[in-house]
């Protein structure tokens, strides 16, 4: 049977590198998942099912969204809920998914990361 823990030193470069990058992954999944999650606050925050630009009002607001390239404030906060609602069903499940980089670098760069 294999060991359940990898043993090895945590100092070194070679693998701190990697420990600080998947520590970096998990963290941002779990956060992700508390804020575009089955109850995460961005469903908390919209008023309605969230299929409408209005039920994000109080989203935009507590959010700072502008307008920008889309109609108002609550256009623009939809978009970002559903890019971010998008990403979190790729990287928030156990299923096989694809395309899971490519929805990590869209939903950065449609958020200005």
């Amino acid at each position: 049977m294999a060991a359940n823990l990898i043993k090895f030193d945590k100092t070194k470069d070679i693998t701190r590198h990697f420990v600080r990058a998947i520590t970096m992954i998990r963290e941002g999944l779990l956060i992700l998942e508390q804020q575009a999650g089955p109850s995460g606050i961005i469903i908390q925050a919209r008023d309605g099912d969230g299929s409408q630009a209005v039920h994000y009002d109080q989203f935009a607001s507590e959010g700072g969204y502008s307008p920008g390239d889309y109609a108002d404030n609550n256009a623009a906060a939809k978009a970002s809920a559903d890019e971010l609602f998008s990403l979190y069903g790729k990287i928030g499940t156990d299923a096989a998914t694809s395309n899971v980089r490519t929805a990590i670098m869209q939903a950065c760069a449609k958020h200005g990361v």
